[in-house]
């Protein structure tokens, strides 16, 4: 097993777990500084900053090294004949990204964007009165820094995008691009071979080891009805299940590690690390696209692009990077000084999956926490790539439930289960890292200590609210303005409170629950102490001060037909009324799918390098 080697990230992590005492601190320092010697860059492409100054044109520049833009560049580069360049604002993935169990130190850190939701009517217990939105800075971009869920959603939301005239994305015509990524590694029967494959360079995991938590969660969910799943990524996704995960030989299978990592030495592929993409360009006085500006170390790039340029930034970047390049809504771009290429509504149809968490806890030994036990999991997993360290167990469990038709087959809400050791706080901060105020993050540290705290998460699946996101000013190191709009739409909260009586506070009531020692527990917030707990106006302030983003945002950049006034896409992901310009991201969703948006960002990003590669070679046969 191998990690990048970064002194100043091994020293963050050492700094993260100081509370646990300087023993254990200078044992990490020690484990850290020998597997440096192991390992170190040379998994990842090398920065080609100076190869693209000698000849800076390419065939296609694709920005973005996230979950689909490294997917992207894999596949066009295929193409022995095409130079493919690679843009990525941050840089190689670092020890914390590739512990599978520490996922949750990468957040504000360095390799995060670190963005936040603008104040509204929910995320109030927040410092800032907006929600947390933690975004992969880093080659694998969001890949490398989430709990690694392996969620394809539901067949109906690719159904419903055909539906809404976007040819060529119904379930059964994307199903293969799911399949053509997948090294599946578990069971794999007749039936599974319907839905999976075994020849992709992303390594699927299939749990077979649940442990304590895992199974009491399960027993408690067959016991409130929902069934007990083999595979939600199959003919079915109802039910409950220990989620498959993107790990290999006991390490995050990012894209990074899956898709650019085996193609390091490509000859056609070059990959520039820490560059910003700051505009895309066009020819004078035309709408063709010419290619990108590069800020990287204090100066401007321009690199040309001689067929596209596919922006891959995600939810957030994409449409910045679009509307400071003169494509989004007039009015706005105008009020920013920002000359108008395109009138396109870039920025509209922001969706995401919030959740709400309640929590259940039972004592426990807060010596699991000790410098001992803590420095033996990382020897372990050091030494011999086992132990608590190598997966993300015992946080593997998901649900998929109606909560208005128990027979439905389209979900619409998602449980996660976080578990928590005792008096976690001292080594990981979960609350503060999302910038939660004192109050609900003192409240949390009195449930954990001496307490196992089970999180279980609410998660609104198909949001009906809308929000949106517009430039803060024309500089491109600025956060844009994100405005989240969370429960906008009454309907969303309704759903959630509808998730907690039906699932969540009946927990409690179970057998697998009561023999466990799990007790409801309730935050004590002054907001909502005048309301008898679990009423409706209860849940409601619950919801509206301790709201979480899932990490799911998308349809920024909305896909759609000619009729669809909100579309910025075709469905072939061309950016209208503009030639050579192509985005290839979650931005595209015309609605955020009912389940993990990872997979399927994948997905997006298989198909569209697919319809680029039709696109041109067919060209290049006609000619």
């Amino acid at each position: 097993m191998s990690w990048a080697c970064d002194p100043s990230v091994t020293s963050m992590i050492v700094d993260t777990y100081q509370a646990a005492g300087p023993l254990f601190a200078q044992t990490l320092q020690t484990i850290f500084a020998a597997q440096c010697a192991l390992v170190g860059d040379h998994i990842w492409p090398d920065d080609a900053t100076n190869a693209v100054l000698q000849d800076p044109n390419y065939d296609f520049i694709v920005v973005g090294a996230g979950s689909a833009g490294a997917v992207v560049a894999n596949r066009l580069s295929e193409v022995p004949e095409w130079k493919v360049l690679l843009v990525e604002a941050g840089g190689n993935p670092t020890l914390a990204t590739e512990i599978p169990q520490i996922f949750y130190n990468s957040l504000k850190t360095p390799i995060d964007w670190g963005y936040s939701t603008q104040p509204q009517d929910a995320c109030r217990g927040y410092k800032t009165k907006g929600c947390y939105w933690p975004r992969g800075k880093v080659l694998g971009g969001c890949s490398s820094i989430n709990g690694m869920f392996y969620v394809r959603a539901n067949k109906a939301d690719y159904d419903e995008w055909a539906a809404y005239g976007n040819y060529g994305w119904s379930y059964d015509e994307v199903l293969p691009y799911f399949m053509k990524s997948e090294n599946f590694t578990g069971e794999y029967t007749d039936e599974r071979k319907k839905y999976h494959n075994q020849d992709g360079p992303l390594h699927i995991i299939e749990p077979n080891d649940p442990n304590f938590f895992e199974q009491t969660i399960i027993k408690a969910g067959v016991e409130l009805g929902l069934t007990n799943s083999n595979d939600i990524n199959g003919d079915s996704q109802m039910g409950i299940i220990a989620a498959h995960s993107n790990i290999k030989d006991s390490v995050r299978h990012s894209t990074a590690r899956a898709f650019l990592a085996p193609i390091k030495d490509r000859k056609n592929l070059h990959v520039i690390k820490h560059g910003l993409v700051t505009k895309v360009l066009f020819n004078p006085g035309t709408k063709t696209v010419k290619g990108v500006q590069i800020h990287k170390d204090g100066k401007d790039i321009i690199v040309n692009a001689k067929k596209e340029v596919i922006v891959s930034g995600g939810a957030i970047n994409s449409p910045q990077i679009l509307m400071l390049s003169g494509i989004g809504p007039k009015k706005h771009l105008q009020d920013m000084n920002i000359e108008v290429v395109a009138d396109l509504p870039v920025g509209e149809n922001l969706q995401d999956h919030l959740f709400v968490p309640l929590f259940y806890k039972m004592p426990g030994d807060s010596e699991l926490t000790s410098v001992k036990n803590i420095a033996s999991a990382f020897a372990e997993y050091f030494l011999k790539g086992t132990g608590v360290l190598n997966g993300t167990h015992p946080h593997r469990v998901i649900t998929f439930m109606n909560t208005l038709d128990p027979t439905s087959s389209i979900p619409d809400i998602e449980h996660h289960f976080m578990v928590l050791v005792p008096s976690v706080s001292g080594m990981l901060d979960v609350f503060e890292k999302h910038n939660l105020g004192d109050e609900v993050y003192q409240e949390f540290k009195k449930i954990n200590k001496d307490n196992f705290v089970i999180m279980v998460y609410n998660v609104l699946l198909h949001p009906k609210s809308k929000g949106k996101i517009i430039l803060n000013s024309k500089n491109p190191m600025e956060h844009p303005l994100i405005y989240a709009n969370y429960f906008k739409e009454s309907e969303d909260l309704e759903t959630i409170l509808r998730a907690m009586r039906q699932f969540t506070l009946k927990l409690g009531s179970t057998k697998a629950f009561k023999e466990a020692g799990l007790e409801l527990q309730w935050l004590d917030i002054e907001a909502c102490n005048g309301f008898e707990v679990a009423s409706d106006e209860h849940l409601e302030c619950i919801s509206r001060e301790v709201t979480f983003s899932l990490y799911h945002p998308t349809s920024t950049v909305k896909m759609g037909p000619k009729s669809d006034k909100e579309a910025v896409v075709d469905p072939e992901l061309k950016v209208r009324g503009i030639t050579g310009l192509r985005v290839i991201d979650a931005s595209i969703m015309p609605f955020v799918v009912r389940g993990n948006t990872n997979a399927p960002t994948i997905m997006i990003g298989e198909k569209g390098a697919d319809m680029i590669k039709n696109t041109w070679l067919n060209k290049h046969s006609e000619l």
